[in-house]
């Protein structure tokens, strides 16, 4: 008989190296303190920020209450809706438009109610650009739903003649085998009696065929929102145009391009939002200006890139992509790759991209930092490159074939979920979080803040080992998500120290000296954020959940309707 093996000593061993690897850290940290900051324009060439400026504060307060609630509220709530196929999706989404416009018209107002303060003002330029995907991704949602309704109305009615036209057939025809019947009976009897009412009782009854079709069944369903504005309207729309919207909109090509364009943009919009509001912080508060906004950048991308990772990550653990068994769950046949070669690829993609990105500014030579940077960037590259190496299937196969003698016949798609030990993703954030760790900053501050979120990421990286040793042990054996506690606190620690990151950028260091937020208490407002988002999260996963459910229960009453009803005419 196997034996198992418990995990508690390897884990015990990686938390020992964690330990270990935060006192090394905090042991090459310098513990004198910087100099105090200068007042705000002691040098009287600083620029006046939106946060100082203390005029018609109401515009700029209503403004961010509105935009807060319309993209951080309904719209991800409405995503949601759309992804569990419920009928508030449309609502949501229309309310979300217009909860946005008063946003707008706030922010116009604040905008035209006080001077420029920031030249190049990216959030202003940005905004148009989402209100005017926001208004085509809305005309593209209804374009698509009253096509859909189109179609299925069609599809509805062909369906019901079509039944009707079977049962039809096959009750003539037994009538004619009873007729027949009844002719032989004719020659001893003097009459003939006919039921005519069970004959149109079988020629017109196909309740049988609602009860196991699901187009029939959508016939019976209460119309949505948008359909029942949509029969209203239609009265008053001339027949010209009907033909004209048909035709436009409901045909291959248009049906294909809107499904990708709002699936596309659905996405999209999760980084514009994300992107958005960092933006809005920025110009707000004043910091990245001139050539300090490069290195800004370079933050707030990097450091958004661990934190929506974090979020997928604390996803995966609520249950995300469970289909494709990406969620430490089994399903076999599910999908052509892992998450682990989704990791890779997209580290491999951001070393080579960003390796040549790590020189622009204002000094043409380089630089020991941007050689730092650049050499960072280069160890994304290689490393991504050797996790898609391990983790291609392909490759797998051919290694195999080589070895075990693996026949030609083996197809390529593996029927049986094979599940990925690739440690490569997980060792690329733990070394980025020792090198930025111990990445020199020209303050002890902006010193101590890299250490803070250098080895929270070398932490999460940790418990990524631990979620693979713990499933190597206990691999699972069913399509329910395992929800390895290691990878919620992973989840946790990126978002914390992705925080970190995006706030470590010499312009925000500044500030956040000047108004004397020492490293304990951002430590505090950090975790509580970290805490903050995956609260969030978990809220959005759950309306999603009660979406779906409140649409089951829709489905199971008119079911148990139609039924009721097929009962009553059988009696």
């Amino acid at each position: 008989m196997t034996q198992s093996t418990s995990p508690l000593p390897t884990i015990g061993v990686l938390l020992l190296f964690g330990a270990a690897l935060a006192t090394a850290q905090h042991e090459g940290m310098n513990m004198s303190e910087d100099p105090p900051m200068p007042p705000f324009n002691a040098t009287g060439d600083e620029p006046m920020s939106y946060a100082l400026f203390p005029e018609n504060k109401g515009y700029l307060i209503t403004h961010v209450v509105f935009m807060v609630l319309a993209f951080w509220v309904l719209m991800p709530l409405g995503v949601m809706f759309g992804i569990g196929r419920s009928s508030l999706h449309v609502p949501v989404q229309i309310l979300t438009f217009i909860v946005a416009l008063f946003g707008y018209f706030f922010g116009k107002l604040y905008g035209h109610s006080v001077p420029h303060f920031y030249a190049g003002n990216v959030h202003h330029s940005m905004g148009w650009i989402i209100l005017l995907l926001m208004i085509a991704q809305l005309s593209v949602g209804v374009v698509r739903k009253i096509a859909n309704a189109v179609g299925r109305s069609q599809e509805a009615q062909y369906d019901r003649l079509e039944s009707v036209h079977l049962v039809n057939r096959s009750a003539s025809s037994s009538s004619s085998d009873r007729r027949s019947e009844h002719s032989e009976e004719t020659l001893h009897n003097d009459s003939y009696e006919y039921d005519k009412d069970e004959e149109d009782n079988a020629l017109m009854s196909p309740i049988d065929l609602e009860d196991e079709d699901p187009a029939m069944l959508r016939a019976h369903e209460k119309p949505s929102f948008v359909y029942r504005i949509f029969d209203k309207v239609l009265p008053y729309i001339p027949n010209v145009v009907k033909k004209v919207f048909v035709a436009t909109a409901y045909n291959p090509f248009t049906n294909v391009v809107c499904r990708y364009w709002h699936t596309i943009v659905g996405r999209v919009f999760v980084v514009l939002i994300f992107t958005q509001t960092l933006s809005g912080l920025v110009v707000y508060h004043g910091v990245c200006r001139s050539w300090d906004l490069l290195g800004c950048i370079a933050h707030l991308i990097k450091g958004g890139i661990f934190f929506l990772y974090g979020i997928i990550t604390f996803s995966r653990y609520l249950g995300a992509f469970a289909e494709q068994g990406w969620a430490w769950n089994r399903i076999d046949g599910a999908s052509k790759f892992s998450f682990e070669m989704i990791e890779s690829f997209l580290i491999f993609t951001y070393g080579i991209t960003n390796t040549w990105l790590e020189h622009l500014g204002q000094n043409p030579e380089w630089s020991h930092k941007d050689l730092e940077h650049a050499s960072l960037a280069f160890m994304w590259w290689w490393c991504g490159l050797l996790g898609i190496l391990v983790e291609s299937r392909a490759l797998r196969r051919l290694l195999e074939r080589t070895i075990l003698k693996t026949p030609l016949e083996v197809p390529r798609h593996e029927t049986k979920q094979s599940y990925s030990m690739n440690p490569f993703p997980g060792l690329i954030v733990l070394f980025t979080g020792i090198s930025m760790g111990n990445h020199h900053q020209d303050t002890v501050y902006g010193t101590n803040i890299h250490y803070l979120w250098g080895l929270l990421l070398g932490l999460a990286a940790m418990c990524r080992f631990v979620t693979y040793i713990t499933l190597y042990i206990n691999p699972p054996t069913n399509n329910q998500p395992t929800r390895p506690p290691s990878e919620a606190i992973g989840a946790f620690l990126l978002i914390a120290g992705s925080i970190l990151f995006m706030a470590s950028n010499s312009g925000t260091l500044t500030w956040l000296r000047r108004e004397n937020v020492d490293k304990m208490f951002l430590m505090n407002i950090c975790v509580a954020l970290s805490s903050m988002t995956l609260c969030y999260v978990f809220f959005i996963f759950v309306m999603k959940a009660w979406a779906m459910k409140r649409e089951a229960i829709k489905k199971d009453k008119l079911r148990r309707q139609l039924g009721l009803s097929h009962a009553a005419q059988q009696a």
